[in-house]
């Protein structure tokens, strides 16, 4: 008899064998290999979009980060300016995600250099939880990974569901503690080693199950 992991890798082969979803998800690692060697406007809308989905939806923070650079506010905008497509696109934390948004593009470059210089994986994440606002680990792990680092898993309320389904886990009643957080993505970067995928690819793979789409 199976255990409920070895269900979970069953069925995530599976998937991965989907010959339409793993184009989608191919697509998608070139798309984030492609951003970490963009310029500090790439960076600092993949960084502006994982400010905006933390505690509210991809298709939401999606949303907000079309309008913004279309309306070109992201690169030239007052943090006023920002607040105001927020609001008009919708959001739910339209003042505190723009004070976010607004310094963090002040401190672009300075965030690049320090990612592109860092090589330890965890030092690298922890050095962005710490010094931009607005990301903690789950966020900072979800930047890193659209910029094209493969090594943490983005373990928001999507992966719990399934991690929790599978009976892996279950369903975090309150928000995840880093240590938490850090026993889970072990538990990922296990079942990431044994299907042969990266912990970041394999948060695509883990989302669609729950979702049926493919985002980012």
């Amino acid at each position: 008899m199976m255990s409920m992991e070895e269900n979970l890798i069953q069925d995530l082969n599976a998937i991965m064998m989907n010959s339409e979803v793993k184009e989608i998800i191919d697509s998608r690692r070139k798309e984030f290999i492609k951003n970490r060697f963009g310029d500090e406007r790439v960076w600092l809308t993949e960084l502006a979009y994982c400010i905006l989905v933390a505690n509210t939806s991809a298709k939401s923070g999606l949303k907000c980060i079309e309008a913004l650079t279309k309306s070109g506010k992201l690169f030239n905008g007052s943090t006023k300016d920002i607040e105001e497509i927020l609001k008009i696109s919708g959001y739910r934390y339209p003042r505190k995600r723009a004070e976010y948004i607004f310094e963090a593009r002040g401190k672009i470059k300075e965030i690049k250099e320090a990612i592109e210089k860092t090589l330890d994986p965890n030092e690298r994440r922890d050095w962005l939880r710490r010094n931009v606002k607005g990301l903690g680990i789950k966020e900072s792990s979800h930047f890193l990974r659209n910029m094209g680092y493969f090594d943490y898993a983005i373990i928001d309320r999507h992966i719990l569901k399934v991690l929790s389904k599978y009976g892996i886990t279950k369903i975090e009643q309150r928000k995840l503690t880093i240590k938490r957080y850090l026993e889970l993505e072990k538990l990922i970067k296990e079942i990431s080693m044994k299907l042969n995928v990266e912990p970041g690819i394999l948060d695509l793979y883990l989302w669609y199950m729950d979702t049926g789409e493919v985002l980012k």
